[in-house]
C-alpha cells in the first residue's frame, strides 16, 4: 500500500468520524420534527370520528324527510368518507414508521426521516382540511 494511499485513508477516516456527531444529531433533530407534525394533529382523531358522525347524521336526516337533494346527499356522504379516511392515513402511517435506524448509515437515516417528514405532512394537512370542511358543513365556522 503507497504512503499517499494510506494517508488518504487516514484523512477520509477522520473526516467521516468527524462529520457522523453532526449528521446523528441532525437526524435527531429531523426526526422530532417528524413527531412534531403527528403529535400537532393526533389529538384531532377523536374529532375526526364526531365530526364524521355528525355529517352521516345530517345526510340520514335530509334523506329520510325527503329534504336534501341527491347531490347534497352525496357531497355529505364524501365529506364524511374524507374524514373516515385521513383517520385511516393517520394509522396506517404510524403502523410503516421505524423509529429505529440501527441497520441504516446516517446518509440513510436522513433519506428514510425526510420521506416521512413528506408523508406525515400530507396526512397532517388531510386531516386538517378533513375537518375544516366538516365544520364549514356543519356550521361551525
Amino acid at each position: 500500500m503507497s504512503p499517499n494511499y494510506l494517508r488518504f485513508l487516514i484523512a477520509m477516516f477522520f473526516f467521516l468520524s468527524a462529520c457522523t456527531p453532526d449528521k446523528k444529531e441532525s437526524n435527531e433533530k429531523l426526526k422530532k420534527e417528524v413527531i412534531a407534525i403527528h403529535d400537532e394533529v393526533m389529538p384531532k382523531m377523536d374529532e375526526l370520528k364526531k365530526l364524521k358522525k355528525e355529517i352521516i347524521q345530517k345526510s340520514n336526516d335530509l334523506a329520510a324527510d325527503g329534504s336534501g337533494t341527491p347531490e347534497e346527499i352525496g357531497r355529505l356522504n364524501s365529506i364524511a368518507a374524507d374524514l373516515d379516511d385521513s383517520f385511516e392515513e393517520m394509522f396506517v402511517w404510524m403502523r410503516q414508521f421505524k423509529s429505529s435506524y440501527e441497520e441504516l448509515t446516517q446518509e440513510e437515516v436522513e433519506v428514510y426521516l425526510l420521506d416521512q417528514k413528506i408523508k406525515v405532512q400530507e396526512v397532517n394537512d388531510h386531516i386538517k382540511s378533513s375537518i375544516a370542511a366538516a365544520n364549514k358543513e356543519l356550521g361551525y365556522n
